[in-house]
């Protein structure tokens, strides 16, 4: 199998100037970052520790592999086809893992030349790094800050903010003269309800007159028609009593006759008062109306309640705005900030720049870096582990091919045809 092994240790070759150098040579590849990460055994054999305790479930031990024993020369194809194709999955995932290594490497090295970095330089890095960290907690504030204000609220209003102000000015005023109107028409009510009063009572006046005017005449009817039966029965002279009951009849008859008179005058007057107000009082209705039409159209208009909720609404707003154009400051600070830093960095030759923007706490506090540093190096080792495991099992399985294609000698060619096949496609 040394075609097999010679095609794919040249594709697992790390190329010395873009790529890491093969997992076997921990030595040279650690002395970039020597000074920054634990000791290699120690953190080896603490990940293979757990690994096989990891690896084992229900008794199986899942980091060997099984032989396969194949039953006729058909199976024997087969079982050599799978035994390829589990090798290229072992080259794959060696091929991802040196490659994610190799970025956790570059990582590593990022942070040394961070860390060599000393003088003005350091004090100009570090401002920079305190600028984007006080930035970004204004932004979180920003973003956690509750606005009762919704985005529809805020879209009704747009078009009209140059003149919300005066706009609500007026629903005030419309208000406070909505108010006035209903007084007015309370006033009115009340008036025209003490005018159909009076009337009613000048019409009990007109009837109590038309009643009286009734008993008097029949009063003096009678006298007269007593006074002739007494001056023919008895002879006496009636002239007084007819001079009275004359005079009698004609002061009742002025007395009626002007107290018509003065209930007539007050019936017209009462008329014309009534007229005033029922014409006073449809005039204020076609104003109360026309209002109550206005707040109610300006009220759909700009999506509000009353003035008091305008007004309300009218200051979230302008604090959105606020907050909008802070936001917006906030951004072009912390761009402007960010291309500095990762300027910076560029020039003292940090390979992956643009990811420190969002751990420049990290440049700062050194605690953070040590994590960070920690979590890669854990990172790592994980890596290791899995280079190993997948390398393990390839080499096991580059054995077991050798091992099928043995057991039929006759087959080898074809056998090898499968195996070149795998090898030129991987």
């Amino acid at each position: 199998m040394a075609f097999w092994n010679k095609k794919n240790k040249a594709k697992n070759t790390v190329n010395p100037e873009t790529e890491e150098p093969d997992i076997h040579q921990e030595d040279s590849l650690e002395k970039p970052i020597e000074d920054n990460t634990m000791t290699e055994s120690q953190d080896i054999s603490g990940i293979s520790d757990s690994a096989v305790q990891a690896g084992v479930i229900d008794g199986i031990d899942l980091n060997k592999q099984e032989k396969l024993h194949s039953v006729n020369r058909k199976d024997q194809k087969r079982l050599v086809r799978e035994c390829c194709e589990s090798a290229m999955e072992n080259d794959r995932q060696i091929g991802e893992a040196k490659k994610e290594y190799e970025k956790i490497t570059s990582r590593l090295t990022d942070i040394q030349k961070i860390d060599r970095i000393s003088g003005n330089e350091r004090k100009e890095l570090t401002d920079i790094c305190k600028n984007i960290i006080n930035l970004v907690n204004e932004r979180n504030r920003y973003k956690n800050r509750s606005m009762t204000i919704t985005e529809a609220q805020m879209r009704k209003f747009e078009p009209y903010e140059e003149e919300l102000v005066d706009e609500i000015k007026k629903m005030y005023n419309a208000e406070t003269y909505q108010k006035a109107i209903e007084n007015d028409i309370s006033n009115l009510n009340k008036e025209k309800q003490l005018l159909y009063s009076e009337q009613k009572e000048i019409f009990e006046k007109q009837n109590s007159l038309k009643s009286m005017a009734k008993v008097l005449s029949l009063l003096i009817v009678s006298l007269f028609v007593l006074f002739i039966v007494i001056y023919y029965a008895l002879e006496v002279d009636m002239t007084f009593p007819y001079l009275g009951t004359v005079l009698l009849a004609a002061i009742s008859a002025t007395v009626i006759f002007v107290e018509a008179n003065k209930n007539k005058h007050d019936m017209l007057l009462n008329d014309r008062k009534v007229n005033k107000a029922v014409g006073l009082m449809n005039r204020v209705k076609i104003k109360y109306v026309n209002n109550v039409n206005m707040l109610s159209y300006n009220c759909e208009k700009y999506g509000v309640k009353s003035a008091k909720d305008f007004e309300s609404k009218w200051n979230e707003y302008c604090k959105m705005k606020e907050y909008e154009r802070r936001f917006r400051e906030n951004t072009e600070k912390l761009n402007f900030n960010s291309e500095c830093l990762t300027t910076m960095l560029r020039e003292n030759d940090v390979a992956d720049s643009d990811i420190w923007v969002s751990q420049a706490i990290a440049i700062v506090d050194d605690r953070e870096m040590v994590e960070i540093r920690h979590e890669l190096n854990k990172g790592r080792q994980k890596l290791r582990e899995r280079i190993e495991y997948n390398e393990k099992i390839k080499a096991d399985t580059v054995q077991q091919i050798d091992e099928l294609i043995q057991q039929y000698p006759d087959m080898q060619k074809e056998l090898f045809d499968i195996v070149k096949e795998y090898s030129v496609v991987g």
